[in-house]
C-alpha cells in the first residue's frame, strides 16, 4: 500500500469552489452556494478516487487566522471557528497561517471599520511556505509515498520537483474549471473534482 497525505490550501480551495458553484444554475436559474464539505469524508474519497493501492496516512488543512480586527467580521469568525472544531478529527492537522488587515489610503489603523470593506485590504502570509516546509520536511523524512496537493498555485513548483528528486509520487488536485496544464510534467497524476464528486462528501 501507497502511504498518501493530503495537503490543502484551503483559501485557494475555497476561492475556486466558489468560483466553479457560481457558474451552475440551481432549480430557480440562481447560482449555486459552494457545498460544505464534510472533511471526516472527503479525504478517504479523495485517496480512493486517486487508486485502491493507496491509504490516507493524514490530512493536513493550511488556512490563515483573522487578526483581531477581520475576527470581528461574523463570516470571518465562523469560518475560523469552524476550521478550529476540525482539531478533533482523527488523523487531521490545521496548520495556520494569518490574515492581516491594512489600511487603505485615506485611512488609518484607527480609522479602518470592519462594516467597511473599502476602508482595508487583507494581506496573507505564511501559507505558502507552510506548505511547501511541510512537504518537502515529511518527503525528507520519507512519511508519505505521495503527496497530494490541492491548489492551483505554481509556487510549488520547485517544490514538485524537489520531492520527484527524492523519489515522491505527487498528484495535484483542482476544481473544474482550474487549469493544472503546468504541473503536467511535474506531477504523476492530475485530478479535477466536479459537483458530482462533491455530492459524495457533503455534511449531513
Amino acid at each position: 500500500m501507497l502511504r498518501t497525505m493530503i495537503f490543502i490550501d484551503f483559501e485557494n480551495f475555497q476561492i475556486n469552489m466558489n468560483k466553479y458553484y457560481s457558474g451552475l444554475k440551481d432549480f430557480d436559474g440562481s447560482p449555486l452556494k459552494s457545498p460544505k464539505l464534510d472533511y471526516n469524508i472527503f479525504p478517504q474519497k479523495l485517496v480512493e478516487k486517486i487508486g485502491p493501492q493507496h491509504i490516507l496516512v493524514k490530512t493536513f488543512m493550511f488556512a490563515p487566522k483573522p487578526d483581531d480586527f477581520l475576527i470581528k467580521n461574523k463570516a470571518r469568525e465562523s469560518t475560523y471557528n469552524w476550521l478550529n472544531g476540525m482539531r478533533n478529527m482523527d488523523r487531521f492537522a490545521l496548520i495556520e497561517g494569518s490574515h492581516c488587515a491594512r489600511p487603505v489610503t485615506g485611512f488609518t489603523f484607527d480609522t479602518m471599520d470592519i462594516t467597511n470593506p473599502a476602508s482595508y485590504y487583507v494581506v496573507e502570509k505564511g501559507t505558502d511556505v507552510n506548505i511547501a516546509a511541510h512537504l518537502i520536511t515529511k518527503g525528507f523524512m520519507n512519511a508519505f509515498d505521495t503527496a497530494v496537493l490541492i491548489s492551483g498555485d505554481t509556487d510549488y513548483l520547485p517544490v514538485l520537483d524537489l520531492l520527484n528528486t527524492l523519489g515522491k509520487s505527487v498528484v495535484m488536485v483542482g476544481v473544474h474549471g482550474q487549469s493544472l496544464t503546468k504541473f503536467k510534467h511535474r506531477s504523476d497524476q492530475q485530478i479535477i473534482l466536479n459537483k458530482d464528486f462533491f455530492d459524495t462528501c457533503l455534511r449531513s
